[in-house]
């Protein structure tokens, strides 16, 4: 127990720690109240892992109907089926390039995370499923530096689910405001090597040698554990023991970090010591927290969950299997009416061809009468309670009828069906919304901290990032991106005489400079280097990328679980439109027409069945001038004219090009390389 004459530090932290642990104490205050109040943490994880205590409950059979785990684990997959594909827009000194460079950068580190443990969509999961159970949930948004065995590991934005029974929130408001407290169990090794501010000095943790010293006098001599204040629920409903905390060679300390709009305190409530006071070191000044609520109440942080509101009928339910189990198991097998006095009692004895010795058979020994009357409603009472759980919870199921349950359970009209589907889309739909708030927060988190950290303390200005997807790289070879000069465009100006070779200055078209060779000459690449196979690519980001302000548009729709016949029906739509003859004719008025082929192909990957789509496809010969395959007037893609048209092929590629970048290697002093990816 810490006193004032076991807190350590200066006047300062002493008088900081105080006001930290009047915090702690209100938030820890009203967490243990969520935790256990009727319907609260420890209901709504015994509702959604169908456990039954035994000595608590009624009747002898355990039945839980596990439709709570069921209806969880459903909208989930419904609402985050796959990754996002939201975009950044341009706003205040941004333009359209950055904004896509700046897109596949945060598509790249969404990616690169699940290094460091799960990935982005499992943790997306485990933040709408933590909310559906408790009713908010809550993600700290920091970067990450880390090397391992010297060298940089991780270097990038992450994204931490926090643990609901961790979480200490200001209570007094229904957002969070002020500050924000969370609690966590790391090693002394930790703290040494933990660095959340990107290479910064000012990040380190203080006063380590005071807690050694409170962790060395600690008489068990195994350092914090968890179950003081927390009880791992999900454990003890298994039979399981919490170990954390109770290995001696590696001591764990709590430590909780108090997150402010200004600064960042870390203490350990238990040693009485402040390890760390910074400013917020993210340019952006907010509380680094996504604050996820889909049903949120004017009056409190977390609002409602899924469970709380039906927690009545998930219990009634129970009971009712319960007892019908009950019934039926006794009327199996009743009890036994026995005289003691006409029956030999050690003869009793279960077994087929048992011989049992009395007097009068079928009088001294007789089975109990068990009424099984109340059965008979079984199925009434069951199909009713189901469907207002389902009602409730927004799932009516599509084999209960909200009008007679009990006679049109099984013939269900098309009408029933649509509404019933309404309904759940109507409710994904209000999830949607709050959902895609909170994914914007945490990509302009991740923007602003890119932005401030991604170059900070590197020797190279230069980052290095894959590119795959097939939008990106359409776009970047519109843009010419990767395109080697002289291009296949210049080649032809040369060949009608609108320009001269001498005016073009042959290597990539938009170069990066990486710096000097040992000889003194520049080093230049392409900003986009495509495969050969032209399925990918390598993009170098520089640090004037991150220049300008952008917005993040988020598409939670595309994260939806697929239905093949959504689908089926907006691709015939899609179909029957750029097939039209008026539509045909319109375009043709304005002097456009669409590009069936991209249109196809996005048709066809859309299905899901067909994954490359392109190969379905091959270009048709074009005939060449003057009768022959490289004749005289043929201009070799990717490079110049070639030599039989006598004209320069200084900075020719090699053919097989597209639009003289499919090819493109980088260009060291002017002239073509032959190597791979720059390194940087």
């Amino acid at each position: 127990m810490v006193t004032e004459d076991t807190l350590k530090g200066t006047k300062a932290e002493i008088k900081l720690f105080t006001e930290l642990s009047q915090h702690f104490t209100m938030s820890r205050e009203d967490l243990e109240q969520r935790v256990n109040r009727k319907n609260g943490f420890n209901d709504a994880d015994k509702m959604f892992a169908s456990y039954l205590d035994e000595k608590s409950w009624p009747y002898h059979s355990l039945l839980f109907d596990p439709r709570p785990y069921t209806v969880i684990l459903e909208k989930s997959a419904r609402l985050i089926g796959s990754k996002p594909k939201g975009r950044l827009v341009p706003r205040e000194g941004g333009d359209t390039l950055g904004a896509v460079i700046n897109n596949e950068l945060l598509n790249y580190q969404w990616e690169d995370n699940s290094r460091l443990g799960d990935s982005m969509i499992m943790k997306w999961i485990l933040m709408d499923q933590n909310v559906r159970k408790y009713g908010s949930s809550f993600m700290l948004c920091k970067w990450r530096y880390e090397k391992r065995d010297g060298k940089t590991f991780y270097d990038g934005p992450d994204a931490q689910v926090l643990l609901n029974r961790q979480v200490l929130t200001n209570p007094s408001y229904p957002f969070v405001k002020n500050w924000f407290q969370y609690m966590e169990y790391v090693t002394l090794a930790e703290l040494e090597k933990i660095n959340d501010t990107a290479r910064s000095e000012d990040a380190k943790y203080k006063n380590l040698d005071l807690l050694r010293e409170s962790l060395r006098k600690d008489d068990k001599g195994k350092g914090d554990t968890r179950q003081s204040y927390i009880e791992s629920k999900n454990k003890t409903m298994r039979g399981l023991s919490d170990y954390l905390g109770r290995d001696p060679a590696f001591k764990v300390v709590e430590i909780i970090t108090e997150y402010r709009s200004d600064r960042w305190i870390t203490f350990c409530p238990r040693h009485g010591v402040i390890i760390r006071d910074i400013p917020n070191p993210n340019v952006h000044g907010e509380i680094p927290i996504v604050h996820l609520k889909y049903y949120p109440l004017p009056d409190d942080l977390y609002g409602v969950s899924e469970l709380e509101p039906v927690a009545k009928q998930i219990r009634a339910l129970n009971a009712h299997l319960s007892a019908y189990s009950d019934t039926i198991a006794l009327a199996g097998r009743p009890p036994i009416h026995v005289n003691p006095v006409n029956v030999r009692m050690h003869t009793l004895e279960w077994a087929p061809e048992a011989k049992w010795m009395m007097n009068n058979p079928n009088v001294d020994v007789q089975s109990m009468r068990i009424d099984t009357s109340v059965t008979n409603n079984f199925q009434a009472v069951y199909v009713t309670l189901v469907g207002s759980l389902l009602n409730a919870l927004g799932e009516q199921s599509q084999g209960v009828s909200n009008i007679n349950p009990t006679q049109d359970s099984q013939r269900v009209t098309a009408t029933e069906i649509k509404d019933s589907a309404f309904t759940r889309n109507v409710r994904d739909n209000m999830n949607q919304i709050f959902l895609s708030e909170a994914l914007k927060k945490q990509i302009m988190f991740w923007h602003s901290m890119n932005k401030q950290f991604l170059f900070k303390g590197v020797k190279g200005k230069q980052k290095i990032i894959r590119i795959v997807g097939k939008d990106a790289i359409s776009f970047f070879e519109r843009q010419g991106i990767g395109d080697i000069r002289p291009t296949a465009e210049e080649g032809m100006a040369i060949a009608r005489g609108e320009m001269t070779a001498d005016s073009i200055v042959p290597g990539p078209r938009y170069p990066v400079s990486l710096g000097e060779d040992e000889n003194g000459i520049p080093i230049e690449a392409p900003k986009y280097i495509p495969d050969e196979s032209g399925q990918g690519g390598n993009l170098i980001i520089e640090e004037g990328d991150m220049v300008g302000d952008y917005d993040y548009i988020p598409d939670v729709e595309s994260m939806k679980a697929p239905s093949s016949e959504d689908i089926e029906n907006k691709l015939t739509m899609v179909l029957n439109t750029i097939t039209n003859p008026a539509v045909l004719q319109m375009l043709t008025a304005e002097g456009k027409k669409p590009k069936i082929t991209d249109i196809l192909i996005k048709m066809y990957e859309a299905t899901g069945v067909i994954k490359d789509a392109d190969a379905l496809f091959e270009s048709i010969p074009e005939p060449v001038m003057g009768g022959g395959v490289n004749g005289p007037d043929q201009i070799v893609p990717g490079g110049g004219p070639s030599p039989e048209g006598g004209l320069p092929t200084q900075g020719a590629l090699p053919t097989g090009g597209m639009g003289g970048s499919a090819t493109a290697s980088p260009v060291i002093g002017g002239a073509v390389g032959t190597g791979g990816p720059p390194q940087v």
